[in-house]
């Protein structure tokens, strides 16, 4: 055995490490200019969303939401975040990525349930999350989830001219 973890054996575990966070930002900043042709402002974005919520976590805890990281034996492979928002009863899923060597395991499954199965268990009403069109592996996980496209409208944003969507999902 070569002591590697298969996504579908991947570690799931809370994001609270020193360097999980700079390892997620750089996961999206890497993999969303690979793939999408974003520039770095993608990264500045996630960079920025999980400094606020890492600083809102040292102060709430778990009211704040919380942020998973998928490990595999050669590092982190994905992540996901659950957080609080500013729309009544309504948490954010955010920060949702795997790295195209765990894709089609069933790991991005995994994160959204550990994500959905927190929210439920903090009583949200709602769960909602932005995206852009295009991501079709990460819209079918939404789907089957059952969340429902609720808005959507053009953009340009990180470098891109893209359509920003909203899907929605309720929790009661």
């Amino acid at each position: 055995m070569d002591g590697s973890n298969p996504p579908d054996r991947a570690t799931i575990r809370l994001g609270d490490r020193p360097g999980d966070l700079g390892t997620v930002v750089a996961m999206h900043g890497v993999l969303y200019g690979r793939e999408e042709g974003m520039d770095q402002t993608m990264e500045a974005y996630v960079a920025t969303g999980l400094a606020e919520y890492a600083l809102a976590r040292a102060r709430s805890g778990d009211a704040a939401g919380r942020l998973w990281v998928a490990e595999t034996g050669t590092g982190l492979a994905g992540s996901i975040g659950m957080t609080a928002s500013a729309e009544e009863g309504a948490a954010q899923l955010r920060w949702f990525l795997l790295d195209p060597s765990a894709r089609g395991q069933g790991l991005g499954r995994r994160l959204r349930d550990v994500a959905l199965d927190f929210a439920r268990a903090q009583g949200y009403r709602s769960v909602f999350l932005w995206t852009i069109a295009g991501l079709a592996p990460a819209h079918h996980l939404y789907k089957e989830a059952g969340f429902t496209l609720t808005t959507r409208h053009p953009v340009r944003k990180w470098g891109i001219e893209t359509f920003e969507e909203r899907y929605d999902l309720p929790l009661t």
